[in-house]
């Protein structure tokens, strides 16, 4: 599970250190402006979107285990689906600090820290997406599932 995590979140960085790099090239500024206006609100309506799905899916997996009987089929995907959770309500705690230390403007005159903590935003963005998509990958598990 820890494994897990590191993997999403190196991922996660380097996806959102390239994405900073392009952004600079380019010169723009729309990622900036963009996540410090949108990214808490996209971090929760992601939860929420994870949350309901999840509802399905467990409710789903209930009828599942009444009809076949084997709970332990769903052992890992109940286990991921809470690891998601705690995961995405981690993304909105650090987006909140990430973003409120990024508007501090003792730390803008820091070489490269606005580099680094704009990749950590868009980092941020990043792992939010793929724990979206690995609560789609268990909603297929449910629809694939034979007993």
């Amino acid at each position: 599970m820890i494994k897990q995590v590191l993997t999403t979140s190196f991922i996660s960085l380097g996806v959102g250190f390239v994405a900073e790099l392009s952004n600079g090239w380019l010169q723009s500024k729309f990622l900036h402006v963009f996540f410090e206006s949108n990214l808490i609100t996209i971090l929760v309506a992601l939860l929420a979107v994870n949350a309901a799905t999840m509802g399905i899916v467990l409710t789903k997996m209930r009828d599942l285990i009444d009809k076949n009987g084997n709970a332990d089929a769903f052992k890992k995907t109940r286990v991921n689906m809470l690891l998601s959770i705690k995961e995405q309500i981690g993304l909105i705690i650090l987006a909140t600090v990430i973003l409120s230390v990024k508007a501090s403007p003792a730390l803008q005159s820091i070489q490269n820290i606005p580099l680094l903590l704009n990749s950590i935003v868009t980092g941020i963005f990043v792992y939010a997406l793929l724990v979206l998509y690995d609560t789609a990958k268990g909603v297929l598990i449910i629809v694939d599932f034979d007993g």
